[in-house]
């Protein structure tokens, strides 16, 4: 980040927003200069702005930053998701982290699930994947017949999840369950060495006919 942009953003940062000639006073620029800045970062969605009115003259604009910019500064939640499961492992011991994750993975798939209605199969498995892109897990698929591929390769939460797989690695396959099925498995784990999360997903439907085959064949 250029110097002068930071300093900008660590004003919004510091006062919420600020005017124009506020942002100018303090990078110690003229404003012109300051509005070549504010443009680069609008254009990178770090900054907005609304206009406001005063009693007399012309409108001002109020700049402040975007959620885009509030995640440039540095946050510790792994250290407060960690405590707070410490905790939680210490006090319920772990039958409790096992209903945590499943109630974690029931509440997330039921947000999800109405995005997957009346979908083909193959096509609730490239919304799942669209979703945890959204979510961070920057998700690809592959097809291979009825069986089809979903790979993470980035973990939103990698120093929680290290120190507690048992909740969120095993929240998060839980949570691919309730959204595609019990086929859902875990076949390469970032955590174990693997370049990245990689799951195994086979049509269910596909699943059913072959076992009422199987089983016509056997009555036969």
């Amino acid at each position: 980040m250029q110097r002068t942009r930071q300093e900008i953003l660590n004003i919004l940062k510091r006062n919420g927003s600020a005017t124009l000639d506020q942002l100018a006073k303090g990078v110690g620029l003229v404003p012109v200069t300051v509005r070549a800045h504010l443009s680069v970062l609008e254009r990178d969605r770090l900054v907005t702005y609304r206009e406001e009115r005063g009693k007399v003259g012309r409108p001002y604009y109020v700049y402040s930053l975007t959620e885009e910019a509030e995640a440039l500064f540095p946050k510790s939640y792994h250290v407060v998701t960690n405590r707070v499961l410490d905790s939680l492992a210490a006090l319920a011991g772990q039958e409790g982290i096992e209903r945590l994750s499943t109630h974690m993975a029931q509440t997330w798939a039921s947000e999800r699930k109405p995005r997957l209605e009346g979908k083909p199969f193959d096509e609730q498995v490239k919304e799942v994947a669209r979703i945890r892109s959204e979510e961070g897990a920057w998700a690809e698929v592959e097809q291979d017949g009825d069986t089809y591929y979903i790979t993470q390769y980035n973990c939103s939460c990698p120093k929680s999840s290290s120190r507690h797989p048992e909740v969120l690695c095993a929240t998060e396959l839980a949570y691919l369950r309730q959204l595609l099925g019990p086929t859902v498995e875990r076949i390469e784990w970032a955590r174990e060495g693997a370049r990245a999360c990689k799951y195994r997903i086979i049509d269910p439907s596909k699943i059913a006919v072959v076992q009422a085959t199987s089983r016509g064949a056997d009555e036969a």
